[in-house]
């Protein structure tokens, strides 16, 4: 670790307090740990990935006193925390030359206090500015690289399109040699090659058929990767991330000469299809990442200098391309932080997604980042095997679609599914859930809006609370009530809130089912819960006069 800041926080009593944070990795981000404030402390990342191992965040809070914590930086980092007699020293390194921390404290209100003040103050720093938080669809899940191809993109898009879809994003599988069974991983780095079996008239041609539908077009890129069948990696081997003469399967962008081919090359990509989505992955862990000699940078600065280049490489990018939606997912969401949030406009929650999962990131994940910058899917249709993610389009029903899509609500809205499988009930669902985003909660999102956290964080393997509520809250705009049903909860517990404006009459009325509760309320509304398992509730407020 190159840097360090250290300092400390007071509590009058640290047996009423405890530290909260999170461990993260591929398909299990987000997982809460709590220990006693009394008790020493130590977590960090040494994968060269922010949130490979733990998030860079902590939460220190007694019920009303709260101070959150965060570490501003992509690579490695370690949070040391140190109780006292009434304290609690806290040392932070990461190998970034200066620590960036965002900290804040409340008195009183507790952690949604804190967080909606940590939230405010990160929105000051962004000024990458508001994500259009456009509707997608991504080819990934249902068809990964092998099954996807010109004709199936487009009759995705074309689906995409009829249900008020905005982008249809193509994942991994157009690049490489024109072989239908190449595969993706191990050819990161050729970028300028085109798979013409599976898209034979060409990228930029089926960009355009694809915008002749009516939507946009969308492509994955991910620029610092180096396969291992790659012929970049014989072309300009100087380009190679190494430690200790270790190939470390990327491209090193402390080198100036392979900083200045990925600017290129990701420009050329996006000129060429005229994207307007791009996704940016980053699949592997760089460790401590490149100490060459050959590169330029100081034999103990390469990953700091590759990430230093990778936040230039995207800044230029949204500077060339204003209306360019660039999304951040590394592994799902193992490069996950808030200096790379100031970098993109959205960030990708996690590879799996099935309901109980998407909660719990989304739970978590809004404590910290403002909900316009969060992006996660429920409930894809996997192509290959996981335990968890059921969801297909002939099988599911049409009851599994709409709580996925009731989930997909919350932050940016995307789907990975295969389209032209929907039935005619499965895609009128899928046009009025896009409405319902578009309509409700894009504009509230894209307004600073706040997440409250009405019930505990839901956990996997039926952990945590099965009951999640969340309340959406701007300072222009009528609140909503989202709940969610998750199986396998022992009680249903009641649910109160208490809108912005306790003094104002509403109207309430059930978004998924347009059913109006109460045509006049004001004051704590307090909903007996009687969902099913695997159902949800959204309300809007509607204020009306007295």
């Amino acid at each position: 670790m190159m840097s360090s800041k250290n300092y400390t926080i007071t509590f009058d009593d640290l047996a009423l307090a405890r530290i909260h944070y999170w461990s993260s990795d591929w398909g299990t981000e987000w997982t809460p740990q709590h220990v006693s404030a009394e008790l020493p402390l130590d977590i960090g990342v040494t994968a060269g990935r922010s949130s490979k191992g733990h998030h860079p965040f902590i939460i220190i809070e007694d019920g009303p006193r709260a101070h959150f914590l965060a570490v501003a930086w992509s690579g490695n980092w370690q949070i040391i925390c140190t109780p006292q007699l009434r304290s609690i020293e806290i040392l932070v390194k990461s190998d970034c030359d200066q620590t960036h921390l965002i900290t804040k404290t409340v008195d009183s209100g507790g952690i949604d206090a804190a967080m909606r003040e940590f939230i405010a103050d990160f929105r000051e720093l962004d000024t990458h500015g508001t994500p259009q938080l456009l509707t997608e669809w991504n080819s990934w899940w249902p068809y990964e690289d092998t099954d996807i191809n010109e004709e199936t993109l487009l009759a995705n898009a074309a689906c995409a399109k009829e249900a008020g879809i905005e982008v249809a994003v193509l994942d991994a599988g157009w690049f490489g040699p024109a072989a239908e069974d190449s595969h993706w991983h191990h050819l990161r780095g050729d970028w300028d090659q085109r798979n013409i079996e599976r898209f034979p008239s060409g990228l930029g041609s089926v960009a355009d058929a694809v915008r002749r539908l009516g939507i946009k077009f969308g492509i994955w890129l991910e620029i610092e990767a180096l396969g291992e069948k790659a012929e970049l990696a014989k072309i300009h081997p100087k380009f190679i991330a190494e430690h200790n003469g270790k190939n470390l399967q990327y491209v090193c962008l402390g080198n100036p000469d392979a900083f200045s081919w990925a600017l290129k090359t990701s420009k050329s990509l996006i000129e060429e299809c005229g994207t307007s989505w791009i996704k940016m992955d980053f699949n592997l862990d760089p460790g401590a990442g490149c100490n060459r000699a050959d590169h330029g940078h100081d034999l103990s600065l390469g990953l700091h200098e590759h990430l230093h280049n990778l936040y230039t490489l995207l800044d230029t990018l949204k500077k060339d391309y204003p209306d360019l939606t660039i999304e951040n997912c590394s592994s799902g969401g193992l490069r996950w932080d808030l200096a790379m949030a100031t970098h993109v406009d959205v960030g990708f929650a996690s590879d799996p997604d099935w309901p109980e999962h998407s909660l719990s990131c989304f739970w978590a994940s809004s404590l910290f980042f403002p909900p316009e910058k969060l992006l996660g899917w429920c409930d894809s249709q996997w192509r290959g095997d996981h335990g968890q993610q059921l969801f297909t389009a002939r099988d599911s029903s049409d009851a599994d679609l709409e709580f996925a899509l009731s989930i997909t609500l919350l932050g940016g809205f995307g789907i990975s599914a295969r389209l032209p499988d929907f039935s005619e009930s499965k895609m009128q669902l899928v046009t009025r859930f896009v409405s319902i985003y578009k309509e409700f909660f894009r504009p509230r999102f894209q307004d600073g809006a706040f997440i409250n956290h009405l019930t505990p964080q839901p956990e996997r393997d039926h952990k945590g609370s099965r009951t999640v509520a969340f309340a959406i809250e701007n300072e222009t705009q009528s609140p909503l009530l989202t709940i969610y049903q998750l199986d396998g909860g022992a009680t249903q517990p009641i649910i109160t809130y208490l809108p912005p404006k306790p003094e104002a009459f509403y109207q309430i009325r059930n978004l998924v089912s347009d059913e109006t509760l109460f045509l006049s309320h004001q004051g704590t509304l307090t909903v007996q819960n009687t969902l099913k398992d695997n159902c949800a509730m959204i309300l809007i407020f509607e204020e009306i006069s007295g």
